[in-house]
């Protein structure tokens, strides 16, 4: 229940999680770090899973079956089914030490997990605010970047498979900062696959089958920085999509 989420953080996949963001074009620099900010608290709840009804669920999992916290679940199973057999062998038997002693390193095992289980988690959350706080390096090249993007429109290629639609474009940040980006996708039927890599939050408005909305805040060092785009469902078509910097103002305060 727990593991996969900490494996897929943990070898760098990029967070999923969403938090609906209020931008407006005159937002300052101190606005978006706050938007910024109020995702990574929301990122690290979920990743630490502090809510008591997580909590509850973790403590039973670890009382009944702790290795299931790991992925091992039949693993588990089997252990927990072998140390209950163990039980009702020094119950019948007239075993009260045996049975007391037992338990009581049953439940200390099960409380070293629920630590590890927490300590790898505050791990990860350590490393996802260094990805959330980075500020992503210029892009050396020569080509041109595209305009300041306002409802600028993109154009899609498929790629050698002809199963998804791709686009790549070059954004010139003009100072170091936060850039928020919304892209919108009109009349399509796919879903958006793989957004530009780096977003420090995200938020996602779909109408299956009609329309994608996804605003992003990305950390920007001075320079060009490539966004690459993919789209899941390259058959009819080419998409119609435009993207936006939803915030013109690059003050500080």
């Amino acid at each position: 229940m727990c593991c996969p989420i900490v494996i897929n953080l943990a070898l760098g996949a990029a967070p999923c999680y969403t938090l609906a963001m209020q931008i407006n074009k005159g937002a300052t620099q101190q606005e978006l770090e706050h938007i910024a900010k109020r995702y990574a608290r929301q990122l690290y709840r979920d990743v630490l899973q502090l809510r008591l009804r997580a909590q509850l669920v973790i403590a039973f999992l670890c009382l009944l079956n702790p290795p299931s916290i790991f992925g091992f679940f039949m693993i588990g199973a089997v252990m927990t089914a072998i140390f209950a057999c163990f039980l009702a062998w020094a119950y019948t038997n007239n075993e009260p030490q045996l049975l007391q002693k037992a338990l009581i390193w049953w439940y200390v095992w099960a409380a070293t997990v629920y630590l590890i289980n927490f300590v790898l988690r505050a791990l990860l959350c350590r490393k996802l605010a260094r990805h959330l706080n980075h500020y992503k390096d210029a892009d050396l090249t020569d080509a041109t970047p595209i305009p300041t993007p306002q409802h600028y429109s993109l154009r899609w290629e498929k790629d050698e498979d002809a199963t998804h639609w791709q686009n790549l474009v070059l954004f010139h940040a003009p100072q170091r900062g936060l850039y928020a980006l919304e892209l919108v996708i009109e009349n399509y039927n796919g879903t958006l696959e793989s957004p530009p890599e780096g977003a420090c939050a995200t938020h996602t408005d779909e109408i299956a089958g009609d329309r994608i909305r996804y605003v992003a805040l990305y950390r920007l060092e001075q320079g060009n920085h490539w966004l690459a785009t993919s789209l899941s469902n390259a058959e009819g078509d080419e998409p119609e999509a435009y993207l936006t910097l939803l915030n013109t103002d690059l003050s500080v305060s």
